[in-house]
């Protein structure tokens, strides 16, 4: 009897649990495509041009040809207050079209115009936009926005990689109101979901549905109900773009979706970075590609047999100058390629990571410890290292090891050196891929950087004028930008009158010298006599002087001092002038200057004061020398940066 009782009790637990799950499934309705409730069109706006009020994905899975394809059903809808706002109502999709592992299908879209009339997308109106070796954009305008318009498109994407979702963005450049995921699993998967960027409530739920139409009788075996997973947020926050970010995707809030159950029965997957790499190992391995690169080897071996009385170092840096100054970008950033390195040697055009794949060889072939890196470019974010993704990978560097100094390089960045990498490149990690490891390191390129120094001795004319001599000292990027200004054509006198006194039309140079360009341990080197007519403004009663004569910077980069976000800069930033100012006989400056500096974790801005009668001695010193900065740092930089414009725009009064 007992048992019987048990059975029965069982039975009416498991009804109620499916009773349950979907009576609150009810609570969550989908918004129906076309059909738009009447307190959408008096929704009133809070601030921002438009809102996006319903954002959903529906994800399905099925066998197709042999293979499990993942279907992601979108449907988005958005509430238009100001028809100006173009970003409304232009739509891009992107999509992973490489290797066909993503297919988009069925875009269809409607505008709602607030009388009551609906006008609908046209399919002449979608266009395909490549935007890179991987990704296509399917971008339409909605037709006839006006202010009031609801906007709503959906679409669909088949794919047919399912290890990872892509990401499911919550938060966009305006408010949205509710955003809805759900995924129907089949019983042989599960996904492990990962919240980022986002303090707000999820809802996270399971719906039980029972599709069987076998008697419930405990006797019979039921078949399993389908599960589905929903993953709901409302009154989700703008995450709006602002200066000096790497790519704001590392700043939205989104949901992540990795596998971590497959099979019948279902088995827990342990996805880590070393199954990552072996799958790199099996498909696309660049030391493979490295191996047939004899000729690139033996190119590195004759250079370093030519030179065998320098160093690794210095034999590093002949090697590096030998393939930059032969190489053709083609500007695709890509972690792994076939082109061969005689290809690339010939200067036929080539992607990014086979002219690193050719400088790998080549160092090799010079006896130099070289391996290559896989790192994500800045516009495409930084690297999440608890979502273990191949597909984190878009771009490849080099990383070489002499006499236990380590050395970051890219090649297919013209006329730069060993350490000094392109600003996108310049993210926050790299896996260093090596012959039976790897290793995560912190990208810090020693060279990437932008370090000035300048002395200027001049006199300032009672009339204004000032004329003197300037000797700068460059290192990092400025160095690089006046390797490619002379290789374009450009003249040494406009190569210095563009880097140290750009704003000046009318200043007359000569002497100009330029020296050591090419010496990659040294710092070039600028030195020519130069000459401001009506540098100083003449009054009656004396002169007018703007102190800061170059390295100057005239508005803050920041535009105003409120910010969400971290600070990104494109690098760590040097700059040391020092004046020398004799003035006409009988003139003074105004007023006392005392030294002061500001400081802060990270940088540093002094000021140095020796003002006499007819001479001005006076330098400014700032050091920025990270380029991370938290949102708490922020209106610190952002100080600094104020007292660098307010030296800029003044003024000094120099009485006679």
């Amino acid at each position: 009897m007992f048992t019987v009782l048990y059975r029965y009790t069982v039975i009416i637990g498991v009804s109620l649990l499916v009773l349950t799950s979907s009576l609150y499934a009810q609570q969550f309705q989908d918004a129906d495509f076309g059909v738009i409730p009447d307190s959408l069109y008096h929704l009133s706006s809070s601030g921002a041009p438009y809102t996006i009020t319903n954002k959903e994905m529906d994800v399905s899975f099925e066998e197709k040809g042999g293979s499990i394809v993942a279907t992601l059903e979108h449907h988005v809808r958005l509430k238009v207050f100001d028809k100006t706002a173009r970003e409304a109502s232009i739509i891009s999709i992107p999509y992973y079209y490489d290797n066909n592992m993503e297919r988009i299908s069925d875009i269809s879209g409607w505008t709602h115009l607030p009388s009551g009339n609906q006008i609908a997308l046209r399919q002449d109106d979608i266009r395909t936009v490549n935007i890179n070796s991987r990704y296509n954009v399917k971008e339409f305008t909605m037709p006839t926005v006006v202010d009031g318009a609801i906007l709503e498109y959906r679409y669909t994407i088949e794919r047919r990689y399912i290890e990872e979702l892509p990401d499911f963005f919550l938060s966009h450049p305006v408010p949205t109101e509710a955003a809805k995921l759900t995924i129907t699993y089949p019983n042989y998967l599960r996904y492990k979901q990962l919240t980022e960027n986002y303090s707000g409530s999820v809802d996270n739920s399971f719906v039980y549905t029972d599709t069987s139409s076998v008697p419930k009788i405990f006797t019979i075996p039921q078949p399993k109900p389908i599960v589905t997973e929903r993953w709901m947020a409302y009154d989700i926050p703008a995450t709006e773009k602002e200066p000096y970010i790497t790519s704001l995707d590392d700043h939205r809030a989104k949901f992540k979706f990795m596998m971590s159950e497959f099979g019948i029965p279902r088995q827990t997957l342990d996805i880590g970075w070393d199954v990552v790499v072996a799958k790199l190992r099996k498909n696309t391995n660049p030391l493979t590609e490295i191996r047939k690169n004899s000729y690139a080897h033996a190119k590195g071996d004759s250079i370093a047999k030519a030179h065998t009385g320098n160093n690794a170092k210095e034999i590093q840096n002949h090697v590096f100058r030998y393939l930059n100054e032969r190489m053709s970008f083609s500007g695709a950033h890509s972690p792994y390629s076939n082109t061969r390195s005689r290809a690339v040697l010939a200067g036929e055009v080539a992607d990014q990571a086979a002219i690193n794949q050719t400088l790998v060889a080549m160092l090799r072939g010079a006896g130099i410890k070289a391996f290559p890196v896989l790192v994500s470019t800045r516009k495409s974010g930084a690297i999440n290292k608890s979502f273990p993704s191949f597909y984190q990978f878009n771009a490849q560097m080099v990383r070489s090891h002499i006499e236990g100094q380590t050395y970051v390089m890219d090649a297919s960045f013209s006329h730069s050196q060993p350490g000094l990498i392109p600003v996108d490149m310049y993210n926050d990690e790299g896996l260093e891929f090596k012959t039976r490891s790897f290793e995560w390191f912190k990208i810090a390129p020693n060279k990437s950087r932008f370090d000035i120094e300048v002395d200027v001795e001049a006199q300032l004319t009672s009339q204004g004028t000032l004329r003197g001599t300037i000797i700068s000292h460059q290192k990092g990027y400025p160095t690089q930008q006046i390797r490619r200004q002379r290789t374009d054509g450009m003249n040494d006198a406009d190569i210095v009158s563009r880097a140290l006194f750009d704003g000046y039309g009318d200043i007359k140079l000569d002497s100009v010298s330029i020296r050591n360009l090419n010496e990659y341990d040294r710092s070039a080197e600028i030195s020519a006599r130069f000459e401001i007519e009506d540098y100083a403004t003449s009054f009656s009663n004396g002169l007018e002087y703007r102190p800061m004569i170059v390295g100057y910077r005239m508005s803050n980069p920041f535009g105003d001092a409120s910010r969400d976000l971290p600070v990104t800069l494109d690098a760590p930033e040097k700059l040391n002038v020092s004046y020398s100012i004799t003035l006409p006989s009988g003139f003074s400056v105004e007023g006392i200057r005392r030294d002061q500096s500001l400081s802060m974790d990270g940088a540093e801005f002094s000021e140095l004061y020796k003002l006499e009668p007819e001479q001005l001695n006076y330098s400014y010193q700032i050091n920025i020398n990270r380029k991370d900065f938290s949102v708490q740092l922020f209106p610190q930089l952002y100080n600094l940066y104020s007292r660098w414009v307010q030296l800029s725009n003044s003024k000094w009064l120099i009485k006679r």
